[in-house]
């Protein structure tokens, strides 16, 4: 019953499509360590045209567990190629056998075929159960386990972007961001403390260039440390339409520079973080990031030009037309700035042969740098790329 469910599900996932598909699947969803396997491939040709797929003998299936991977030879029932009529399929039955060393959830993907992936569990079958009493003797081990890397624990924090302007001579400004997972949410200590693997060290960095001067110096730079508990989906509202979350934590900024050019600062910080939509398509979001500050004798008065928010709004897709900006309001009526941001896929501009997106973005008010925090320089209109958003 299991493996007409299995072949039904595959025929129906295949029918969805308007064009071949390659569907891996199994009889079973348990299998002990060791053990042969019993796999089956549909290949379903829902097009005007036959269709054909060469067939290797052996066929290589990638073996992934959560800590090793492994490359396994699995022989079909038929090699060389095979056609497909049209609005036909064809199953083809695939034996080989798993590493003695593979136990729990696995996944399993052919090399050199577009199939989909498929999950198993693999570990012992209960004594005494009809199954293991008729069970065939276990053949030899076909493949070895290898440790695999660590999952990446490094991502995008703020956007990586870098944008040339012209207002008040040739200038540039880029951006440099990322955040390091300090915990393996699969690591024993996160098992024992959920939210430990929610906390992150981060460091970004806003650099203005100025290219009208004869040896291109750097206005400015802003080195921005911090450590935070960040979780974006904390709970959901209106059927998931609604996402809340929060980010916590602690940060410093200085840009470097000594005696009269020195600025720094430490705060405190929390920001609740609210978004519509669905994150990886169209959304409106809104992330206020609101801190005190600590150590600011350097410009003890900084919270007179930048307050106490950075109020942050977007809106539209990562796939599409995408928008954002960042205000600020000081503690005086005039004092304040705006950064607004708008950026586009490369990819749609250029039929496909660019990445990242292009960006455009204005500023306009006091302290777009660190050191120039409470002065109101002319504002400046900027176009580049973005690598990451």
């Amino acid at each position: 019953m299991t493996s007409r469910l299995l072949l039904a599900s595959a025929l129906i996932f295949a029918a969805l499509g308007a064009r071949a598909d390659i569907v891996l699947s199994s009889s079973t969803p348990h299998i002990a360590p060791g053990d042969a396997v019993d796999l089956r491939l549909t290949i379903t040709n829902d097009s005007a045209e036959p269709l054909t797929v060469q067939m290797p003998t052996p066929l290589h299936l990638r073996l992934e567990t959560a800590t090793a991977i492994s490359i396994i030879d699995v022989t079909p029932d038929r090699s060389g190629p095979i056609v497909v009529q049209q609005d036909q399929f064809s199953v083809i039955r695939l034996s080989g056998k798993l590493p003695e060393g593979a136990t729990g959830p696995v996944t399993l993907v052919p090399t050199g075929l577009d199939a989909n992936t498929l999950a198993l569990i693999i570990g012992e079958k209960p004594a005494g159960s009809a199954a293991a009493a008729n069970e065939p003797a276990k053949p030899k081990e076909a493949a070895r386990l290898v440790d695999k890397p660590p999952p990446l624990a490094v991502s995008v924090y703020e956007p990586v972007y870098f944008i040339v302007g012209g207002d008040g001579g040739l200038n540039a400004k880029f951006q440099l961001s990322f955040r390091y997972r300090l915990f393996d949410d699969q690591g024993r200590l996160a098992r024992r403390l959920p939210w430990i693997d929610d906390l992150y060290l981060s460091y970004s960095q806003t650099s203005l260039w100025d290219l009208s001067e004869l040896s291109k110096p750097f206005r400015d730079s802003s080195y921005r440390p911090r450590l935070f508990y960040a979780n974006y989906d904390l709970g959901r509202l209106f059927d998931g339409r609604v996402r809340l979350g929060v980010e916590a934590g602690a940060g410093h900024e200085s840009n470097g520079k000594d005696a009269q050019d020195s600025r720094s600062l430490n705060m405190l910080y929390v920001r609740p973080t609210f978004t519509y939509g669905d994150p990886e398509g169209f959304n409106v979001y809104a992330a206020p990031l609101i801190h005190n500050y600590i150590g600011i004798d350097e410009n003890p008065d900084i919270a007179h030009y930048r307050g106490y928010v950075d109020w942050l709004f977007g809106v539209g897709s990562k796939g599409g037309l995408n928008f954002w900006t960042v205000l600020r309001k000081g503690t005086r009526s005039t004092f304040g700035s705006a950064e607004l941001n708008l950026s586009y896929p490369l990819s749609k501009l250029s039929g496909g042969d660019l990445t990242g997106w292009l960006m455009l973005q204005y500023f306009g008010g006091y302290g777009e740098s660190l050191l120039d925090y409470n002065r109101k320089l002319d504002a400046q209109l900027r176009l580049g790329i973005a690598v990451a958003l």
